[in-house]
């Protein structure tokens, strides 16, 4: 019993206790039968207009065109909430393809992120060689080469984004 009315138990007691004593211990023993009897004769009328209206609803024909309107009625409202379930998800999948065009949109203003690539590797020569050739390799004058490669192939870095606030004028 937790409300009543707007009326929880400790009003309830508190109402009993007051009117006990108002009332006196005769009195409230009648008001209790009297209170009870009332209602059990507002149940019983319930009961017989309910049954009675069941009843007539059966029997006319306006009831039975009564239980179509209800049967159309939700079917209609089960229509409702597939459709209700379409819109949503057509317009999820709307904003999920909105937003993802947004961002493609910054991401084609930024600069990609640029990796250097790795160092190429240095073939092993197939020509004879001979101990001259050789000789200047280990010393370096190959190696030279290598890094004019190295340079040429290297991305250069490109600046990075700047936030400058708004003028606020």
């Amino acid at each position: 019993m937790d409300s009543f009315f707007g009326i929880g138990f400790p009003e309830l007691v508190l109402i009993l206790i007051v009117a006990g004593i108002v009332m006196g211990p005769e009195r409230i023993g009648m008001a209790a039968r009297w209170l009870g009897r009332t209602t059990a004769q507002l149940q019983k009328i319930s009961r017989g207009f309910v049954r009675q209206l069941n009843q007539e609803l059966d029997n006319s024909s306006d009831g039975q065109a009564l239980k179509e309107t209800m049967q159309e009625l939700q079917q209609l409202r089960k229509e409702l909430t597939d459709l209700r379930g379409e819109v949503t998800q057509t317009t999820s999948e709307a904003t999920k393809s909105g937003r993802q065009a947004f961002e493609d949109i910054n991401n084609s203003i930024k600069p990609p992120s640029l990796k250097l690539p790795a160092a190429p590797s240095v073939p092993a020569t197939d020509t004879p060689s001979n101990g001259k050739e050789s000789a200047a390799g280990q010393n370096g004058v190959g190696g030279a080469k290598v890094e004019e490669d190295k340079m040429d192939t290297a991305v250069p870095q490109l600046p990075t984004l700047l936030d400058i606030p708004d003028d606020p004028e």
